[in-house]
């Protein structure tokens, strides 16, 4: 099962039909689901990292691989990123959890303990990062598949 945590301050009903679109066409033993946890609302953008990074913690259980996506993560190419994610699916005892934080990212603790990706060299709303996250993750099941989605 891989699972979506995004933190979403203004939900997007387009973004979310097209996220749906890529999860009905994914076929096989594995799973995709999407949770949109509440962005914290505070002024101080340390306090809401921290709150936001703490909902992120207590949506995940033991045993989870997390990755989280930030802007100062490993960059990848759509194949590095297909067979990363093949990886850690073999070796998977739990879930693969990837996050999307806030608009201030994540705490340093989760930072260091988790993997990190970058998903753009440009920054991204959190709506376009959730929908080219998922299309990525299709794409790499096909690409995995040897379907012919992706073209080399």
């Amino acid at each position: 099962m891989i699972l979506v945590l995004a933190i979403e301050n203004h939900k997007d009903p387009l973004i979310s039909q097209l996220c749906e679109k890529y999860i009905q066409r994914i076929s096989g033993p594995y799973k995709l689901q999407i949770e949109l946890l509440p962005a914290a609302r505070v002024k101080e953008p340390e306090l809401q990292k921290e709150k936001e990074s703490e909902t992120i913690i207590k949506a995940t259980k033991p045993g989870d691989i997390v990755i989280l996506c930030d802007e100062q993560g490993k960059s990848m190419h759509t194949l590095e990123f297909s067979q990363m994610l093949n990886k850690e699916l073999s070796t998977a005892r739990g879930r693969i959890v990837f996050c999307i934080g806030g608009a201030y990212g994540f705490t340093e603790e989760l930072l260091k303990k988790h993997i990190k990706i970058r998903l753009s060299d440009m920054t991204l709303p959190h709506q376009l990062a959730r929908l080219v996250l998922v299309e990525q993750i299709y794409r790499a099941f096909e690409i995995n598949k040897g379907s012919g989605y992706h073209h080399i």
